[in-house]
């Protein structure tokens, strides 16, 4: 027995000594491969500069690029972002193009049958033929230094290309302004919430969807005056062919569905706060924090960039030259999403006799133009489909057909969905029409004075962006970039006749032309997502987010009278929410005349409530039990019309929902209010009574606790970081990170949405933090999580914890790098 023991023993510690040398080595490997990409110090290189260049980093990893030219510093710029984000960076190039089941499998066909259906590949072909000579050579720089990188380092390349088996192909100009409409795309909540409303519409007729859409128009505006006036909008289409369209609109939100959720859009992924503060001669303070979808790694970069006569410093887009959000020398810029309806959809006739004719506006019969495209799917056979266009745009409504016909997804042309269908949907988009956004930023960074600043934006026209300034000399502003279309007076939530072509878009106004707002001495410029005009013409969208953060913005700008950069990052923290509040103020005394009907429970949580001052952190039981309220009062309020579905896509847009209950709280015999499957006829208070009592019984058995006090928001409340590749087993505990406790929610500055059919994990939030002191020669940054985009590097994660307790980093805004950076690469020209 003891030998056969003793051998047992050996043999057990042989296996666990080899599988400890195969864990080791394996260990090993995995580390070298997928670090070996990261920035190595004291490196150099010769390149197609003109002159030296020298790449900086600090302890943060975040680079400092000091040349003489700036082709040179784009170059340099383009090198950065490709050894720390390439793959990010080729992601959105592979969305834009349409060719992500390459390198994903089939499961991505569908997103590259609706991303060249939307055709951003073609757009930015156009876009760069149109471009000038100076943006040309930039573009031209910036992608010489990405090609550098993918050439020259080729066999260190991050891990994901190894897990996916592929290398990524030469960067080109295009590709910029591919991923330039990428992100354009991503912030345009329009081609999902007219397709909602048309849903809506559908299964309750246009008069009925007014009751689902903000009437509202109420201060504080981004800005304070318009020159035109407002004017009506009427149905575009009769309501018996909107219904008749109902399986097109589904059809359509289904496909769109499954892009967001491929490309990890959730929520409204589009909101943000900035505001500048004058302080006289003193300067200017600028904060800004754009809100996306929660993502690892986030979607900027920081970086400085200096030359002759250029020294800017702030947030950049993998991808895209120049800085986004920042400062020079002398101006400090920061922007948020002005939300525009750029995106409206017509409903084309076909002719029935023959599929491959189409009515255009002018009532003649036109033949569609087909384009056959092939789908690359990763290990299969490629594919065919064959795409229809009208004079206006692809078919979009043949997308979700397109996606799920055979297997092979070969389509002839006889043989498309629409075929036995009398309508197709086409569309337009803002994004469609050339630009130079690009340049409106070489011009932002390069402007040493406010008016040039806002000059710069005559070429900017996707997205729609506030843009706000602050100067050295103590002035602040702000002035919309972009375009909407000139719409007709009907109604911009609707499809439109195709056959009619007064409905038409006319043209575009540029939203610059509307007005601009200036202060200084002690005065200050604000926005969050708020609404941009007090007028409603000419339409700019309905997708403005409930004024909650204005509101808290303006309150604490006002209180913060001579702000400090520490008053601003106060604020950028804060967790009170004045719409929770106004919901308090309006359901309490319901919920008190009803104390009678109320368990002992339920007290302990009114009780809660009563005592809450809106303060939405993790530690608070009554934020935990207003965000389960909430989240049931609107379920309770619109479901049983909508259904369950189209209730989800509806509230998608979490502002739609947010602001019409707001409305309806002061309309207590609201239609929306009476249960439809009932008998009787309800009202508000029955709703909240109802809704109160559910949540109280959810949270007692979500925390298995009769204790209110143990009901904390932050172990309801939680925000998971995870990588496009965080969905597997073995990669999810390097890849992704979370989930951690968090305060806020949409309607407070700290914003941390999410979704109504995916409570309390937020899915959208402050996607960097960002204040320049114009007094001050420092600007202070963070990002949830860190400059790079590898998993293993230090810089993957480095600054997500300063992000979760109110961090920042320091960055000196010299030309000169301090102490706290060391050199890490030097370009010489080639000889």
């Amino acid at each position: 027995m003891a030998v056969n023991l003793r051998s047992w023993l050996q043999g057990t510690i042989g296996i666990t000594v080899t599988t400890a040398v195969l864990i080791v080595s394996v260990t090993y490997f995995s580390v070298n491969l997928a670090t070996r990409s990261h920035p190595k110090p004291y490196s150099s290189d010769t390149a197609r500069v003109q002159d030296s260049v020298l790449i900086y980093r600090n302890s943060f990893g975040i680079p400092h690029i000091i040349g003489k030219n700036i082709d040179d510093v784009l170059f340099s710029q383009g090198f950065v972002h490709a050894q720390d984000r390439l793959w990010q960076m080729d992601i959105w190039r592979r969305i834009g193009r349409g060719h992500l089941a390459e390198v994903l499998g089939r499961q991505a066909a569908s997103v590259d049958i609706f991303m060249r259906a939307i055709d951003i590949e073609g757009i930015a072909k156009h876009q760069f033929e149109s471009l000038d000579t100076t943006t040309k050579h930039q573009l031209e720089s910036y992608a010489r230094g990405v090609t550098k990188f993918i050439n020259e380092y080729s066999e260190s390349l991050p891990f994901e290309f190894d897990a996916l088996r592929y290398k990524p192909s030469v960067w080109t100009p295009v590709d910029c302004l591919i991923v330039e409409r990428v992100v354009s795309f991503e912030l345009s909540l329009a081609f999902w919430n007219d397709v909602a409303y048309a849903r809506i519409a559908a299964q309750r007729g246009t008069a009925a969807m007014s009751d689902y859409l903000s009437q509202n128009v109420s201060p504080p505006f981004v800005l304070d005056s318009i020159r035109y006036e407002r004017q009506m909008q009427t149905s575009a289409i009769s309501d018996s062919t909107i219904n008749e369209l109902g399986s097109l609109f589904e059809s359509m939100l289904r496909n769109l569905a499954e892009v967001k959720s491929t490309l990890g859009i959730e929520g409204s992924a589009s909101g943000s706060n900035c505001w500048a503060v004058s302080h006289g001669s003193s300067g200017t303070i600028l904060a800004n924090d754009p809100h996306l979808s929660v993502s690892m790694p986030t979607q900027w970069y920081p970086n400085h960039l200096t030359a002759d006569r250029f020294n800017v410093i702030g947030f950049s887009i993998p991808g895209i030259p120049f800085v986004v959000s920042g400062r020079n020398d002398s101006i400090a810029w920061g922007v948020t999403n002005t939300l525009a309806d750029d995106v409206d959809y017509f409903v084309e006739q076909i002719d029935s006799t023959n599929p491959n004719y189409y009515y255009s506006s002018s009532g003649t019969r036109s033949k569609f133009r087909f384009r056959r495209d092939t789908i690359k799917v990763k290990d299969e056979p490629d594919s065919l489909i064959d795409l229809r266009f009208t004079n206006r745009s692809c078919v979009l409504s043949d997308v979700h057909s397109l996606s799920r016909s055979s297997e092979r997804l070969t389509i002839h042309r006889k043989q498309t969905s629409s075929s036995a269908s009398d309508e197709c949907l086409t569309f337009r988009w803002t994004g469609s029409k050339a630009s130079n956004e690009i340049g409106s930023l070489y011009r932002i960074n390069s402007a040493s004075t406010i008016d040039e600043a806002f000059e710069a934006l005559d070429n900017w026209n996707t997205p729609a962006l506030n843009f706000h300034f602050g100067d050295v000399k103590g002035n602040v502003g702000t002035i919309v970039g972009g375009i909407v279309p000139l719409r007709s007076q009907t109604n911009p939530l609707l499809p439109i006749d195709a056959l009619r072509p007064e409905q038409d878009w006319s043209g575009y106004i540029r939203l610059s032309t509307l007005g601009s707002l200036r202060k200084r001495d002690s005065g200050y410029v604000a926005s969050a997502n708020n609404r941009t005009f007090a007028n409603t013409h000419p339409f700019i969208t309905t997708l403005y987010e409930p004024p909650s953060r204005i509101q808290r913005i303006v309150q604490l700008l006002n209180i913060y009278r001579d702000m400090s950069v520490r008053d601003a990052q106060v604020m950028q923290l804060d967790f009170v929410s004045p719409y929770a509040i106004s919901v308090n103020r309006r359901i309490l005394p319901i919920l008190h005349r009803a104390s009678s009907r109320l368990t002992h429970l339920e007290h302990s949580a009114l009780a809660s409530l009563v005592k809450w001052d809106g303060t939405q952190s993790t530690v608070d039981p009554a934020s935990a039990i207003h965000a389960v309220f909430l989240q049931k009062l609107m379920w309770n309020t619109f479901e049983d019309e909508l259904g369950t579905q189209l209730f989800y896509d509806w509230s998608l847009v979490g502002s739609n929902a947010l602001k019409r209950m707001d409305e309806l709280l002061d309309d207590p015999t609201h239609v929306l209010f009476d249960d439809i499957r009932t008998s009787d006829k309800e009202d508000l208070s029955w709703i909240v009574i109802r809704s109160f009592t559910q949540a109280v019984n959810e949270l007692r058995m979500t925390f298995e606790s009769d204790r209110v006090d143990d009901w904390l928001y932050g172990r309801l409340h939680h925000v998971t970081f995870a990588h496009i590749m965080g969905n597997h087993p073995l990669l999810e505990p390097v890849i992704n990170h979370g989930p951690f406790e968090v305060g806020g929610s949409s309607t407070t500055i700290f914003n941390t949405e999410w979704t109504i059919y995916k409570p309390y994990a937020t899915a959208v939030t402050q996607s960097m933090r960002i204040i320049s002191d114009m007094g001050d020669s420092v600007q202070y940054c963070v990002v949830p999580g860190g400059v790079s985009g590898q998993p293993l590097d230090a810089h993957y994660t480095d600054q997500l914890q300063l992000w979760l307790k109110g961090g920042y980093v320091r960055l000196p805004t010299q030309r000169q790098p301090d102490v706290s950076f060391r050199l890490f690469q030097v370009f010489y020209p080639d000889i």
